[in-house]
């Protein structure tokens, strides 16, 4: 059953941060992973916006307005509100950060492996912070284009779901556009 605006609400403080172990951390294989190389589980609202709307056409917000203040949290979750001129490509998805773990890393390791690619799962192991998607289905584009938004600014790979694919911007952006990669 998905998690609802207002049941997720209750899950954050009055700053808009995700309070200490109300949220059960999503299975990254069951989304998309973006790997970040920024050590702090922080959004930059304003930066996303910006990449969204210069390279993907895209209008992005939360649901909820978050205030990082000195101490910042170890996990933290946001809703996100995806706007774009295809129907398609637009809705609302949670995604939920967390600093990088060793299993993180060996997908990464993995999935390079399975699709013969080199130097993605290399920078995998410099990103100090992991943000999984939760998708709404098999071929979400929403997760996917929110999936490349968030790693043209946090200059990470994109894991597939699965754990079956690793993706760069580029290879993501021509995934949405229903093109072949020519990298493959």
């Amino acid at each position: 059953m998905p998690l609802t605006e207002e049941a997720f609400r209750e899950l954050l403080d009055d700053r808009g941060l995700l309070r200490s172990g109300s949220l059960a951390e999503p299975d990254r294989r069951a989304g998309y992973a973006v790997f970040a190389q920024s050590p702090l589980v922080r959004l930059d609202i304003e930066g996303l916006k910006q990449k969204a709307a210069q390279f993907f056409q895209t209008k992005i917000g939360l649901t909820v307005d978050k205030r990082y203040e000195a101490a910042l949290p170890l996990r933290d979750a946001a809703r996100f509100v995806i706007a774009s001129d295809d129907a398609s490509s637009s809705g609302t998805r949670v995604v939920y950060g967390r600093a990088v773990d060793a299993g993180d890393l060996a997908a990464a390791e993995e999935a390079e492996r399975a699709i013969g690619t080199y130097g993605l799962a290399l920078l995998a192991q410099r990103c100090k912070t992991i943000w999984v998607i939760v998708t709404d289905g098999e071929h979400d584009r929403v997760a996917l284009t929110l999936a490349a938004i968030l790693a043209s600014a946090f200059l990470g790979p994109i894991l597939g779901p699965g754990g079956q694919e690793i993706l760069g911007v580029r290879s993501a952006r021509l995934k949405l556009e229903g093109r072949a990669s020519p990298y493959r």
